[in-house]
């Protein structure tokens, strides 16, 4: 869902306000490190199928999606009810992402669980593509080099980690994705499981999946009016299911959820504009995913393609003509055949929570209430900020064993970094 900022839109949360808050919103590829053992998720699973089976999910997008999958996938005979402002794939910061998956940062560096990470993102891509064949645009991704330093930092990706990248000279680069810029000094190309991905379209598809898994023990609740209401009941609306996960993303952060005069919670809320832009179909323009700082990733259909996008940390927008000036002015070396002969269509918004940078960067916030005012057995599965696509498999994995085992250990006995958020 996208909400609106009302307050500041840099706001900090102190952790001890966040739990304890009296309504809170609107709301193959495994990789073992990061799960239970088969016996542990076995016993786990057998003791969940009498006290976890009724189940809520406030917000549907990528962490929602990714924790219903794997509670339905782990607790025989559970039931998910999804709790959002608008359909599967219709809102929120996942609904206008560029759908880039890859285990790098922008430095080429390899994330932490970067590896475990795209090898549980590409399982759920999978299990959706069954039933959204068209949800994967693309099956590797260009990061280019502007300067020397960028040179020096893809070589170094490529010599690394040859299995996802490689080195590319800049008349590679040229001939791969056409873009004729004298700015180009080479790049990596990303593959072996980096994809380009139509963000919508997968959630849709993850979703139909769980429908699937659940044998009809599904169900998407669009509840537009209720969520944006200060004295809304959450207590009362969740008091009928024995587990809640709250995943709505910025929405945790409206002054309808939480106090106004909440500190230091580690995140906070940026806003992301991207452009849509169509050009003409008879070009001979590859539409290749490229990235160095902003990105042009493509769309579904035939000359569409979507160039992204500002981080905003201010209570108002940009508006139209500062977005266009921003991000041309950080891409046009990067496709200036977009800039000269595309047109602009659209021009989307998404608000991501971006948690507080720690040793290993910017980490996803998951874990149980400390308080458990608003339900005696929910979560939370927030802060992926810009790498919701790489990282809501794993950690929405890690989740669902730590809600299974209604104890937070096993989520630190192989993940020791993931309570970071927590004092």
């Amino acid at each position: 869902m996208v909400p609106h900022i009302s307050s500041s839109s840099c706001i900090k949360l102190r952790l001890s306000l966040l739990l304890a808050m009296t309504q809170l919103l609107s709301l193959s590829y495994a990789f073992q490190p990061c799960r239970l053992s088969a016996k542990t998720t076995r016993l786990y699973a057998s003791k969940a199928e009498h006290d976890v089976k009724n189940i809520a999910i406030v917000g549907g997008g990528l962490a929602g999606m990714s924790a219903a999958y794997h509670l339905l996938e782990k607790i025989q005979g559970s039931s998910i009810t999804i709790i959002d402002k608008a359909g599967p794939g219709e809102g929120g910061a996942s609904a206008v992402a560029g759908g880039l998956l890859h285990p790098f940062s922008p430095r080429g560096k390899l994330l932490h669980l970067g590896v475990e990470g795209l090898n549980a993102a590409n399982r759920l891509i999978g299990a959706a593509n069954r039933h959204q064949p068209n949800c994967v645009l693309r099956d590797q991704l260009y990061r280019v080099a502007l300067t020397e330093k960028n040179v020096d930092q893809l070589k170094d990706t490529a010599n690394l980690y040859p299995k996802y990248a490689t080195w590319l000279s800049p008349d590679e680069i040229e001939s791969n994705c056409r873009p004729s810029s004298d700015s180009i000094l080479g790049g990596v190309l990303f593959s072996n499981g980096c994809k380009v991905i139509h963000v919508r379209t997968y959630i849709q598809g993850l979703w139909k999946t769980c429908q699937e898994m659940s044998n009809g023990r599904a169900t998407w609740c669009v509840e537009d009016s209720p969520i944006s209401q200060s004295n809304y009941d959450w207590e009362k609306r969740l008091s009928q299911f024995d587990t809640v996960v709250f995943a709505a993303g910025s929405g945790l952060f409206q002054d309808s959820i939480l106090k106004k005069d909440a500190t230091d919670f580690p995140a906070e809320i940026v806003r992301g504009q991207s452009i849509e832009f169509s050009y003409p179909s008879s070009s001979d323009y590859t539409n290749e995913a490229l990235l160095c700082g902003k990105y042009f990733a493509p769309l579904p259909g035939s000359g569409r393609v979507l160039l992204g996008a500002t981080h905003e940390w201010k209570e108002e927008a940009l508006d139209r003509s500062t977005v266009m000036e921003e991000l041309k002015q950080r891409s046009y070396d990067l496709a200036p055949f977009i800039w000269d002969e595309g047109s602009v269509q659209n021009i989307t918004v998404g608000y991501r929570v971006q948690s507080r940078r720690g040793k290993f960067g910017r980490m996803p916030i998951i874990g149980q209430s400390v308080h458990n005012d608003i339900h005696p057995n929910s979560w939370m599965f927030t802060g992926l900020s810009g790498r919701g696509l790489i990282y809501h498999g794993v950690y929405g994995d890690i989740l669902s064993n730590a809600i299974i085992a209604k104890t937070e250990s096993v989520v630190l006995n192989d993940n020791p970094d993931a309570l970071w958020w927590k004092p």
